[in-house]
């Protein structure tokens, strides 16, 4: 299928909210690569990270850094496609 044009940002927007990841909280980037892989048939990782890079600079999933004590543990990415005020209807 391929690159992260809008048909394929569609797609992959509307299969997690289908799935309801907005609900699963903040995800390691591996859950997201996986869908991708998934659903778009798209076995290049390059590919999959600028449909993923996209969706990140879209502000579709939004990119938290996680610490324990001052020392930086990983990067969680959380599924976010409704407004503020709209998520708490569907959570």
């Amino acid at each position: 299928m391929a690159n992260a044009d809008r048909k394929t940002l569609n797609l992959v927007i509307q299969y997690l909210k289908l799935r309801n990841a907005h609900k699963y909280g903040y995800l390691k980037y591996y859950y997201f690569k996986r869908i991708i892989w998934y659903i778009t048939g798209e076995r290049n990782p390059l590919n999959i990270r600028a449909i993923f890079q996209r969706l990140l600079d879209d502000g579709i999933i939004h990119k938290r850094q996680l610490y324990r004590g001052s020392k930086k543990i990983g990067l969680r990415y959380y599924f976010n496609p409704y407004e503020e005020n709209e998520l708490f209807q569907h959570i």
